[in-house]
């Protein structure tokens, strides 16, 4: 019995002893290299864009634009008429209950605001939509062109709705709600 024992301990050292060498070497066949590969060697940077040079602007589309901008013009001119009386009768509402007069005339001052501006929301409008439809070429250099034409008197536009909505939003919080 212990020379049973015995040989099985010297079988286990022996194995035990071995089992390191191919170990390592299964090892070092198993893992892959840590060097940089080609595909992460290459160039990430974005080839730089051909410049387009655009096209000659399109009269139709100058007259139409102008004429929009003309339109959110007279719309913002009519809004800031009639901004100094409506923010003074929203002021003198600002205190009174819902359904009362003053809170009805001071609501009334706002629609009226909000009917002013009608103009420079319907020339937005139009200046949206003709800006989204003349995205929709496959030639870049009439893209360019008529985005150009449009994008300054568009910017204006937005700009006075913004400040149109910013003033409405700020009368109608100054009202106790009903």
């Amino acid at each position: 019995m212990p020379r049973i024992m015995l040989r099985r301990l010297a079988a286990f050292l022996a194995l035990f002893a071995l089992a390191p060498a191919t170990t390592e070497a299964q090892t070092r066949a198993t893992y892959p290299s840590l060097t940089k590969r080609p595909a992460e060697s290459r160039d990430r940077e974005a080839p730089a864009p051909k410049p387009v040079e655009a096209a000659p602007a399109d009269p139709a589309l100058t007259a139409e634009v102008a004429k929009l901008g003309q339109q959110a013009d007279s719309g913002e001119a009519a809004f800031r008429q009639q901004i100094a009386q409506g923010r003074s009768t929203v002021s003198a509402a600002s205190s009174a209950a819902p359904n009362s007069e003053a809170w009805v005339s001071a609501q009334m001052a706002i629609s009226m605001l909000d009917s002013a501006r009608y103009d420079s929301v319907a020339a937005m409008a139009g200046l949206d939509t003709l800006y989204i439809s003349r995205q929709d070429s496959t030639d870049v250099a009439r893209v360019t062109a008529d985005l150009a034409t449009i994008e300054p008197v568009r910017s204006r536009a937005l700009a006075a709705v913004d400040a149109q909505n910013d003033a409405l939003d700020a009368l109608r919080k100054s009202l106790r709600q009903p």
